[in-house]
């Protein structure tokens, strides 16, 4: 039997926070852009991050097969994958604390274009969604073959970006309220930033390694 419309959203939404939870390069940004510009800036980036995964979630559903062979035994992939947390995390590590000089020029910088490159450059979320979708299928939850009937493709679409939206703006409202409560953690958040993305890139290198 077909699974209601509801349930679908609700599906997609829920894989959507949990993919988005774990610290990476988007809701890690998400933190920066709150600390160091403002609550707008964040949600703009937001926007444009969530509106990014539901092409790559798309790309899951349409060549899963193809991607997924792509990824298992494409060596260079999986080193991209590192050189990109490392380097994202090397460019937060060695970054400056903004002032307030440099906050305000900052503002009026392009917050949607900075998330869309963010999200675009994160190579996690293709090869997350085709995990998702056979456990969906595996478990019985739902079956999303490669050609979905298009009101069923939507509403999974809408749902995995609404999941997404939620779970940035939560931490960029988490981020508003350390910086109100510690003023000091802004100067120490790129470092924080950095050393997490690095420690992310190596865990990959070494597990990768050991799968040899």
């Amino acid at each position: 039997m077909e699974p209601s419309p509801a349930l679908v959203f609700l599906l997609s939404m829920l894989a959507s926070i949990v993919g988005t939870l774990p610290f990476g390069p988007i809701n890690l940004s998400v933190v920066d852009t709150t600390i160091n510009r403002s609550w707008r800036a964040a949600f703009h980036f937001s926007v444009a991050a969530a509106l990014i995964e539901i092409p790559q979630s798309f790309i899951a559903i349409r060549f899963n097969p193809t991607v997924q062979a792509l990824l298992q035994h494409n060596v260079w992939v999986k080193v991209f994958v590192v050189v990109f947390f490392i380097a994202i995390g090397l460019v937060f590590f060695c970054r400056k604390p903004a002032g307030d000089q440099e906050k305000k020029r900052k503002i009026k910088e392009n917050d949607f274009l900075h998330g869309l490159m963010v999200s675009i450059a994160n190579p996690q979320a293709i090869p997350f969604w085709i995990f998702i979708l056979a456990f969906l299928k595996s478990a019985k939850y739902l079956d999303i073959s490669a050609h979905p009937p298009l009101y069923f493709l939507c509403i999974f679409l809408a749902g995995v970006a609404c999941g997404k939206l939620l779970t940035l703006l939560f931490y960029a409202f988490l981020s508003q309220l350390i910086v109100r409560r510690a003023a000091f953690v802004s100067q120490w958040m790129n470092k924080i930033i950095g050393v997490i993305l690095i420690s992310i890139g190596l865990f990959q290198g070494v597990k990768e390694v050991m799968a040899q």
